[in-house]
């Protein structure tokens, strides 16, 4: 049961509770800006709990529990509405189509709720409070792998310093699953006029191939060179954990970019990263991680 449906191809924030939510809501109206995309606000009422004992059956969420949920859904979407005014009046988005702004309450599971409203979102962005395991029930043990099976790009704002620094750091392993996510830290590199840095990680006490390594990542990104020639990425290699990396890196970066498959990179960065965590699903295509020509 839902207010409204996702617009297809939104921005979708999950806004859990008000005022956490709004770094959350705020990053996203900018992105939704910036994709010439429309912005939805989902919130999840649901009878089941992390403390359910095991065995039990939660009960159906009640009417206070869908009240609150309505009135956050208010809060949230009076404060998109403030923040696209003031988007619109800056001279860096003078030409842009303003988003419309969405609700939507919905009753079920966490996880099944986000994975079904990942496959109609261009976006899907979450937030998360405190430091170290992930608290918050959106991002709770309950969800966190329907997060990284997503099938849109997930993105988490972490606490910390991360989305004030200058620079997207995407991970690579050097395989065709690393693609996407060089496409979506390309792109957002493009669209904010940041640097960026490609990383790849090799094993520690594994054979030393530094020519080979090298070859390999400047492939991955070759084309990418092509399509912005205005983007200079810079490439490293270093030997040890990608995941431990990525993470030692996020707090001086705004994005630190990783793929969602295998590795278990993507996990460890929504527990243990700081700022802005993007994770890209490996089957997203050009098309899927693509802004739409109007918003370019």
């Amino acid at each position: 049961m839902s207010n409204a449906s996702i617009p297809e191809g939104a921005v979708l924030v999950g806004v859990e509770n008000w005022p956490a939510a709004a770094e959350s809501v705020s990053w996203a109206a900018e992105q939704a800006f910036r994709d010439g995309r429309d912005l939805c606000l989902l919130h999840v009422v649901t009878g089941a709990t992390l403390d359910t004992p095991p065995g039990f059956r939660a009960g159906a969420p009640s009417e206070v529990d869908q009240d609150h949920g309505a009135v956050v859904l208010a809060n949230a979407s009076r404060y998109a509405d403030r923040r696209l005014d003031e988007l619109s009046r800056a001279p860096e988005f003078l030409g842009f189509r303003r988003p419309e702004v969405r609700v939507d309450l919905q009753i079920g599971p966490v996880a099944s709720v986000l994975d079904a409203a990942s496959d109609h979102a261009s976006l899907l962005v979450l937030g998360s409070r405190g430091r170290g395991p992930i608290s918050s029930r959106i991002l709770g043990s309950v969800s966190r792998s329907a997060l990284v099976e997503a099938r849109c790009p997930v993105v988490v704002l972490r606490p910390g310093t991360g989305g004030l620094g200058r620079g997207v750091l995407v991970g690579i392993d050097g395989t065709s699953d690393s693609i996407p996510a060089l496409e979506f830290a390309f792109a957002q590199a493009a669209q904010r006029s940041l640097p960026i840095t490609v990383l790849y990680c090799y094993r520690s006490g594994g054979a030393d191939r530094p020519d080979d390594d090298r070859v390999l990542v400047a492939e991955s990104v070759a084309g990418l060179r092509e399509r912005y020639p205005d983007l200079h990425p810079r490439l490293r290699i270093e030997a040890g954990s990608l995941a431990h990396t990525l993470s030692e890196q996020s707090p001086t970066m705004h994005m630190v970019v990783a793929g969602s498959s295998g590795t278990g990179v993507a996990k460890y960065l929504l527990d243990h990263a700081h700022g802005v965590v993007a994770v890209i699903p490996p089957a997203l295509s050009r098309a899927d991680t693509s802004p739409p020509a109007a918003a370019v």
